[in-house]
């Protein structure tokens, strides 16, 4: 599976990688979207950004990178992997039933790469980042680890944004390889960060 210039496997954690960003959903899955904020749970609702991956399970599951809107006077935003599932049956066309069954904010790690993460992160000046989710790993000199990470910028005020940050690790040495900035792929942003979206 090609994202961007990044080959990730077929599969993560029993997702096919679908990669699609969230202005070309089907009309499926748009639904799904509409529903689930229709019936807010725990007082979020949720702006998909990309469509990451499907799981077969009793119906389908959905693995979205998402921003969570908190229902709050300011809206607090975060960034997000959210599982939606959408039930068997005539109505899952048009996305009956779906629920959201996993939010995702803070998956932990594996010791190496948090290791990697938080020595690449300290010489990142001007923004933090905090990771939400692993997304997969690409065989190269070392390896490359992708995180879909919280990004902000160090200002008061600053919203949060999503990121996929692509950390190299060769002979126990860690350095940044990518920073991509993801958005829903609207017209005003077809690339992510110089990257040109082929589907």
């Amino acid at each position: 599976m090609k994202f961007g210039e990044i080959e990730l496997g077929g599969t993560l954690g029993g997702y096919e990688i679908i990669n699609q960003p969230a202005d070309k959903l089907p009309q499926d899955l748009a639904s799904a979207i509409g529903i689930v904020n229709s019936n807010p749970i725990l007082g979020a609702t949720y702006n998909p950004l990309w469509l990451w991956g499907k799981q077969p399970v009793n119906g389908m599951n959905y693995l979205f990178i998402a921003e969570d809107i908190r229902t709050t006077k300011n809206k607090d935003k975060s960034v997000v992997g959210i599982v939606i599932n959408i039930p068997p049956g005539e109505g899952a066309i048009k996305g009956e039933g779906a629920k959201v069954v996993r939010v995702i904010d803070n998956e932990r790690l594996s010791e190496d790469v948090e290791l990697a993460f938080t020595e690449v992160t300290k010489e990142l000046k001007g923004v933090s980042y905090k990771p939400v989710m692993y997304l997969g790993k690409q065989p190269v000199r070392g390896e490359n680890h992708y995180i879909l990470c919280e990004a902000k910028v160090i200002y008061p005020g600053a919203q949060p944004h999503a990121v996929i940050l692509g950390i190299n690790i060769f002979d126990g040495k860690p350095s940044v390889v990518v920073i991509l900035p993801l958005s829903s792929g609207t017209k005003d942003s077809p690339t992510i960060f110089g990257y040109a979206f082929t589907w």
